[in-house]
Parts: C-alpha cells; structure tokens; sequence
C-alpha cells in the first residue's frame, strides 16, 4: 500500500494580500479587514504590519485603532476573495486528484500516488508555490506530510519562522514520514485540532504546554483524565492522524450561526433559536445521507467573550436527537450571566447513513389523509410496540420532511 501523501496550502494573510493587488499603494500598511460602521465589528483578517502593531483577529476594531492609529481598515470583499480562491484551486486541480478547501484559498490536497506524473510531493508543493507567484501574485506557505494533521501544522510551523510574512521566503516545509513526533515536541499544544477551550484550560491546570510533554505523558494517560478524547489528543500529539482529505461534496462539518439583534438572556428566544438550527442540521444531514457523530454549540457575549461546549452523539440525522444534544451543550456552555449576542451549532465527524427509512413504502401512497396521518405519527400515535422507538422516530421525521418540502419549513413545527 502507497504511503499516503498530504499537502497544505495556505495563503498567509489571504484577504489583506488580495486588498493589495487591487490597490497597491496600501503595500506594506498596516491593513484589517473589518466590517465598516458596525458598533461591535472585530478585526475578521489582517496584514503582517498590523499583526506586528499588536493586533490579532477577532479584536474589536475600536481596540485596534487606539492600537495602531494609522490603521487602514477595508470592508469584507467575499466577490474578490471567492474569484481568488477558485483561480488557486485550478492550479491546485491540474495536480491533486482529492482536494479538500478550508475556507478562502486554503486547502488540503491528497497527492498519493502521482509521484510518477509531478516527482516526488516535495518537489510538487514548490511548483504549486511558484505556479501562485508568478500567475496569481499570491504567495503561499506549504507543508508536506503523510496526513492532513502535520501538514497543517508545517505551514504553521514554517509561517512563524518567517515572521508571518510570505513576501520575504518561499515557504515550504517538508514532514518526511516517521518524523511526525519529533517535529511536533517542540511545538505548542495549541497547534493540535479539536482541541476545545475546556480540554485547553485543563491542560494548563496540569501545566502541559508542549505537545513533546504529552508525548511524554501518553495516550492510555491522558485518557484517564480527558476520557476518550485524551487517547485521541495522545495519537495528535505524536503525529497519528487517520481523518482522509475530503472532496467538497463531502462535508466535514456544517455549520449554522445566528446573530442576535439585541443582546438576550431569553431563555425561551434561545431555545427556539436552538430548535430552528437542529432542524436545519438535521434537513443537511438527511439531505446527503450522512450522520453526525458529535455536536458544538458555541456562544458569543455580548462582551465578546466565547465559549463552546461538544455532546458526542449516537450517529444521529434524527432533528429531535440533535435538538436534545444541543440543549446539553448549549447548557455546559452558558456558565455565565452576560448576555448572548450570537449563538452557534456545528455537527462533526461525519459518516455516511443507511438509506432513510421511506414512510410511504408500506402501501400507504393513496391512503386517506387520515390515514398517514396515523401512520406518521402526527394524529394518533401508533401502538408502541409495533415499531421500535428508532424506527418510529425516523418514520415521523420523514413525514415532516415532506411536508416542509412541500409546504416549505414553516409548513409544520415540531412541540417544545
């Protein structure tokens, strides 16, 4: 079996690089990208001058100008940046069978087995890289590895090298296969994924900072504290890393957010915020024949402040099993007593699901509206022994699907 080959591309200050072409004279200037006149606007992307003024991404922008006086702040452009992304990811197509894109210009590109079409990765990545220079004046930090983990990590490592400034080096880091441990130990712990604030700020209760220090610690270790994911975090930190590069019809997560209006602590308006994103979870989910495996809800105070809480979840389509999770996250979650001005819910680690039970299919078609109403569930219930819990569940939830897709989703809403 061919090793697997992973490489990563990422456009190091992607937004504020692409505001510079199309205006040069803000070369070299302290440049965030932020949404204009907004009261709580924060800085969304930003230059390496700015980073080194002592701005970082998420800082309310009023912060940032007593910061940095001569800042030059930029509205979003989404047109430019997705006409960008797509000239890149042509150039990263002519060479990568599997891409995986990871928002504006980054990506994960699966290049096993072309070694005999392009040499080996190495060599490949750096004419990806000079390919983006000359014809798209972008510049680029690669990493190259055996799986999407370290790869990712590469192009971190190398952009702090250089300064998080891609102009100065061509940057590009190559991970050759069994040295994935030894190249992680000196790095941060931050640099690992899915690592929650709560795993982190348990990590700095044991004063584990360093991944060489989980190394070090071990994985059966680290699960006897952290649980199940402790023996995940001990493969991460040694370089394991099975998640394969995902093509853009397969989701590695979806994701939905709403901003509130007015600050609230209204339990009752949050909790019907939180059935309205299951459900629309839940109709992606069963849209594409996948389940979840876990639920995030995260939380956004009105003092910008954030918090985010996971539920793992039975391989789950079902809206009202993930209306239930996302109530468990979302009350680990809200610990504290300022008020909500966004609320977030994202489903992870997907799989594909079995074919969704069909409720017509028993010979029901042309019977009475009476009828299936019985059969769905929604005017009679059925006798609790003739189906199992689950497979009543999905019979319901199909009828609601068909209803919402003829009559549109508000056509019928579940009970509290």
């Amino acid at each position: 079996m061919l090793p697997r080959h992973v490489i990563f591309v990422d456009p190091p200050a992607f937004c504020t690089t692409l505001e510079e072409l199309v205006a040069p004279a803000l070369r070299a200037r302290p440049i965030v990208v932020a949404a204009p006149g907004a009261d709580r606007a924060t800085v969304l992307a930003l230059s390496p001058e700015a980073r080194l003024a002592g701005i970082t991404r998420g800082m309310p922008v009023a912060k940032a100008r007593k910061r940095c006086p001569d800042l030059v702040l930029r509205p979003p452009n989404p047109a430019l940046y997705a006409r960008a992304s797509k000239a890149l990811h042509e150039i990263l197509a002519r060479y990568a069978p599997v891409i995986e894109p990871q928002g504006y210009g980054h990506a994960w590109l699966d290049v096993t087995g072309t070694g005999r079409l392009f040499g080996p990765p190495v060599d490949l990545a750096a004419r990806i890289l000079r390919e983006s220079r000359e014809r798209l004046r972008i510049p680029l930090a690669v990493g190259v590895a055996q799986n999407k983990l370290v790869s990712h990590a590469a192009s971190e490592v190398v952009k702090e090298a250089e300064h998080w400034d891609a102009r100065r080096a061509e940057l590009l880091l190559d991970v050759p296969g069994g040295t994935e441990a030894p190249f992680l130990a000196p790095e941060r712990v931050t640099l690992l994924p899915e690592l929650d604030p709560a795993t982190r700020e348990r990590l700095d209760d044991y004063q584990l900072d360093w991944i060489g220090e989980l190394q070090q610690v071990g994985g059966e270790a680290l699960a006897q504290v952290f649980g199940p994911p402790g023996r995940l975090l001990g493969q991460h930190a040694l370089g394991i890393d099975a998640r394969p590069v995902l093509p853009p019809a397969v989701k590695a997560e979806f994701r939905v957010t709403h901003t509130f209006g007015d600050d609230t602590n209204d339990l009752a308006l949050l909790h019907r915020l939180l059935r309205h994103q299951a459900e629309r979870l839940g109709a992606r989910l069963r849209a594409r024949q996948l389940h979840a495996r876990r639920l995030t809800v995260r939380l956004a105070y009105a003092d910008y402040a954030t918090q985010q809480r996971s539920v793992p979840l039975v391989p789950s389509t079902l809206d009202a099993e993930l209306l239930e999770a996302a109530r468990r996250a979302f009350t680990l979650a809200n610990t504290r007593t300022v008020a909500l001005r966004a609320v977030g819910m994202t489903v992870d680690r997907l799989g594909e699901d079995a074919r969704q039970l069909d409720l017509w299919s028993d010979g029901l078609a042309g019977a009475p509206a009476g009828e299936l109403a019985m059969a769905a569930g929604l005017a009679v219930a059925p006798d609790p022994g003739a189906l199992p819990a689950r497979r009543r569940g999905a019979e319901l939830q199909s009828a609601l699907d068909r209803i919402r897709t003829r009559w549109g989703a508000r056509g019928i809403r579940a009970g509290a």
